[in-house]
């Protein structure tokens, strides 16, 4: 029989488990450090507003009980404002924050504005400390510092503490919303994860062989070490690195203070604050990129299907038009059988050539969209239209085809023959000869395969020939330079002028997939 809580067992439960988590991060905490304040935090962006008075109710009982020894020493009006719990300070910044802040709400997060909402926490729990602070009895003859002292301690302690508590809540419960198993979250993260227990199994052994030393010098070194990771955790997996990294560095340097309240422990404690903020920024900014990358690569996967369905598309009106020349051939070839017997033979042979010149239309437009052997056949720069197109200009081409290019896939080959008719009619605009040659050569390394294909005009000058006649020849759409580059860009790769040449580059490992 599945057992299931009603409202009050609900509110019962998460005040009891907030309770438990509450007390045992204030006791590992202190006036420079306060990961409770985090805590608090982090709980109220993640959890329903309808469970915030259980919150209220926990934390108030908690501080009357912990703090009920200290009305002797400190007097009532002292405990009264030390048991009023901060936590109702942190709900009205909250509250403020997610009206007015864009990504607040969990699961829709934005770093920036949990930052402001963090920096905004800290200095009203300082002015809720300071009020407290200066309730305290004669505070000087029992060493409280002045209240102007303790601003700084108090915003260091909130703010530091809630930076390295609130990232890492938030990265655990976004991991938590989306694959809603340990497995499923595991598996996604595991290399930050393996990451990170080995740190902290570092950081865990250099505590232990420190915490016997009275060296201060030896400690602040420890805790200087711990910052190196940092910076390689946030750039490597964004603030989520930041946010894992940052808690564990900030409990190392905590455990390794040589005390409590000097001025080494506050710069530490400082300096800490500052770079887990530029880390966190670092690591905001870093993820931001990955995303815009990763959005290109999906627009770029995305043009690259458009283009090899563009190819399949014109081999398909290539067949139609071959089938259509045929069958009309065949209409035409009928008539003629039955024109035979005609006494007219005049009009026997204007059918005749009119059947020739159809026909002989018909297969140079299919041939323009796709060579008989298909565009993407490794044969198709040495024997396709280009060459029988140049040759009924009178132009003399010569074609050097090197590299296994039936290894490549069979779109970046029609990449290349499409690249190359193109480059042939810039030339033949722009420095027409009456020689044109091509070469290509393909390089494999460990990175992959880089393919080079160069189209030049090497001929005496000659007058150009009609556009008309070379764009419906070669099926090109008289592209320029850049629109070329634009479609090399695809598949990685580039176009450059080199005098009276063309040269196109591409890196086939890289980006072109398989198709077909």
């Amino acid at each position: 029989m599945e057992f299931r809580l009603g409202w009050l067992g609900r509110q019962w439960a998460v005040a009891i488990i907030y309770g438990i988590a509450y007390m045992l991060l204030r006791k590992a905490g202190f006036a420079h450090f306060v990961p409770a304040s985090g805590l608090k935090l982090a709980v109220l962006l993640l959890m329903p507003r309808r469970y915030w008075p259980a919150l209220l109710v926990s934390e108030t009982l908690l501080l009357m009980f912990d703090l009920y020894d200290g009305i002797g020493a400190f007097g009532w009006a002292f405990y009264v404002a030390s048991i009023l719990p901060p936590i109702a300070l942190l709900m009205m910044v909250v509250g403020l924050c997610q009206d007015r802040l864009p990504g607040l709400v969990f699961p829709d997060i934005h770093l920036g504005s949990v930052l402001v909402c963090i920096f905004g926490a800290s200095v009203l729990l300082v002015a809720d400390g300071l009020m407290v602070a200066s309730l305290m009895p004669e505070a000087a003859r029992l060493g409280r510092k002045p209240l102007t002292d303790l601003v700084s301690d108090y915003f260091l302690g909130t703010y530091s503490g809630m930076l390295a508590v609130v990232p890492l809540a938030l990265a655990g419960a976004q991991q938590w919303h989306q694959h809603r198993s340990l497995r499923g979250v595991w598996r996604e993260n595991q290399p930050l994860l393996q990451a990170a227990l080995i740190t902290l199994a570092a950081v865990g052994i250099e505590v232990l062989v420190l915490a016997g030393t009275d060296d201060a010098m030896l400690r602040f070194t420890g805790q200087a070490v711990l910052f190196v990771p940092t910076a390689y955790f946030a750039i490597t997996w964004g603030w989520r690195g930041a946010a894992v990294i940052g808690a564990i560095a900030s409990f190392g340097i905590v455990a390794l203070m040589p005390a409590m309240f000097d001025i080494a422990t506050l710069m530490t404690q400082t300096m800490m604050a500052l770079f887990l903020t530029i880390s966190t920024v670092l690591g905001m900014q870093t993820t931001r990129l990955k995303h815009a990358l990763a959005a290109v690569d999906d627009q770029m996967d995305k043009a690259r299907l458009e283009q090899h369905l563009a190819e399949m598309k014109l081999q398909r009106s290539s067949f139609e038009l071959a089938y259509v020349s045929g069958e009309l051939a065949r209409a035409h070839r009928h008539l003629l059988i039955q024109l035979d017997h005609s006494p007219n033979r005049g009009e026997v042979d204007s059918y005749k050539r009119a059947l020739t010149m159809t026909t002989s239309r018909l297969k140079e437009l299919a041939d323009a969209l796709s060579p008989p052997m298909g565009a993407s056949h490794p044969n198709a720069l040495a024997e396709g239209p280009l060459a029988q197109v140049l040759e009924s200009f009178g132009i003399d081409y010569q074609a050097d085809v090197q590299g296994h290019w039936s290894r490549l896939p069979r779109n970046t080959l029609s990449l290349l023959y499409r690249l190359a008719c193109e480059a042939a009619s810039y030339l033949l605009k722009e420095c027409p000869s009456d020689r044109i040659v091509l070469s290509t050569d393909t390089r494999t390394s460990d990175d992959g395969t880089l393919i080079h294909l160069r189209v030049s005009s090497e001929g005496a000058p000659v007058a150009p020939p009609s556009p008309d006649k070379v764009t419906k020849g070669l099926g090109t759409l008289g592209l320029g330079l850049s629109e070329l580059r634009l479609r090399a860009q695809l598949f990685n790769g580039d176009v450059t002028v080199d005098g009276r040449a063309i040269q196109v580059t591409l890196r086939q490992e890289l980006t072109v997939p398989r198709f077909g």
